[in-house]
């Protein structure tokens, strides 16, 4: 529901549960819905729309934000992910009906969690309810970050919603959450009993909620900071950023394993802390803040052609040939094809022209799936002279 939004939200549950000072102290700073939210609309509003069609329900409310959002971010990439999406649904739909006759897809729930968490309510993209297994799957058009489903708050929030509306109508065991994130084809999924949904729920999330909802939370910094509305001016996260090189006062140079464990862990955060600072500061000495040591000034600019036509008809009447001043059309990058015809279609219509070649090495924890960077010291380690 656009526009509703509920104190303690489900999607913030992973930064309040772990900062409990986080929701009072965002509770003043303004709500921007970036582009990227509005994009994330509009393709949440597509994916509703194509299974409420499947299901003959009505799709005005969808109609409603596919016509305010459309003309501004609606691609052929969009439609393909929205499919990808859509068939996901209905195979795990298909699949649970095999084992009850009268299970239920559920589109866009209204979910009440106040039970456990005061006054929260949420959404939940698409419910499976079967005897046995409940499944509650969230669609997210992101691509920046990766999401879990292992131990997911948000996640197991909206089961928590799920089993508690419909656990009078059938036998639910087990839950699964599922993650559909296909712009990075990402599928993620985690299952658990009820029993351990229902002990979660009672020992960590009410404690947790109580705690934050109560004015009492605690600011524990850490990478939940991220998304953070307050991270610009929270006093905890910039005393850790700024003292965390400083923990060890012997002198000299920080050791590997010093950096392994005490700097690495912290380094994207840090990174997210200084340039959101940068940016906030800029907007704040922009509306009137007065930082003493510093002050605004006007930056770089690059001169502009404001008539292109005009300009080619005088370098045109001055004899210059149409190559000195003309550049030649360029095809749009890979990224650019692919929300026009999708990424499938691409593939499909490219791959023998399409090439990718080794990716820049990075360093990432050992838990990451991807297999280790192949230099070439190790293709020639086996060869002796």
């Amino acid at each position: 529901m656009p526009g509703l939004h509920a104190f303690l939200s489900p999607s913030a549950a992973h930064r309040w549960m772990n900062c409990t000072a986080a929701p009072r102290l965002e509770a003043t700073a303004p709500d921007n819905d970036s582009s990227y939210a509005q994009e994330g609309t509009l393709a949440h509003a597509y994916c509703s729309k194509k299974l409420k069609l499947f299901l003959g329900l009505d799709t005005t409310s969808e109609e409603k934000e596919i016509d305010q959002f459309n003309d501004r971010y609606h691609t052929g990439e969009m439609d393909e992910h929205t499919d990808t999406y859509k068939t996901i649904v209905l195979e795990k739909f298909n699949t649970a009906r095999i084992a009850t006759k009268d299970a239920q897809l559920l589109i866009e729930t209204r979910l009440d969690f106040s039970e456990y968490v005061p006054e929260a309510f949420g959404t939940s993209d698409a419910t499976i309810i079967a005897d046995g297994l409940m499944e509650v799957i969230d669609f997210k058009y992101g691509k920046g970050v990766r999401v879990s489903a292992v131990g997911n708050e948000q996640m197991k929030i909206y089961a928590l919603g799920a089993y508690l509306k419909h656990s009078f109508e059938y036998r639910i065991d087990r839950v699964r959450m599922t993650i559909v994130q296909p712009r990075i084809d990402n599928l993620s999924e985690f299952e658990m009993s009820v029993s351990d949904l229902l002990k979660w729920a009672e020992e960590e999330l009410r404690p947790k909620a109580l705690e934050a909802f109560g004015g009492n939370g605690i600011q524990n910094p850490g990478e939940w900071c991220q998304f953070c509305k307050v991270k610009c001016g929270c006093r905890a996260l910039a005393e850790k950023c700024t003292v965390i090189a400083q923990d060890h006062t012997d002198p000299g140079l920080i050791t590997p394993m010093e950096i392994a464990t005490d700097i690495l862990p912290w380094l994207a955060i840090i990174k997210i802390w200084v340039s959101s600072m940068e940016d906030y500061t800029l907007q704040q000495a922009l509306a009137g803040v007065s930082y003493p040591g510093y002050k605004l000034v006007e930056g770089r600019s690059n001169r502009k052609i404001t008539d292109e036509k005009a300009v080619i008809s005088l370098l045109s009447k001055e004899g210059y040939d149409e190559s000195e001043y003309m550049k030649p059309a360029v095809l749009c990058g890979i990224g650019d094809l692919e929300k026009l015809v999708g990424k499938k279609r691409l593939v499909a219509l490219c791959a023998d022209y399409i090439t990718k070649p080794q990716g820049k090495p990075t360093l990432t924890t050992s838990d990451d799936k991807r297999s280790a960077y192949n230099t070439a010291t190790e293709d020639f380690k086996d060869i002796k002279i």
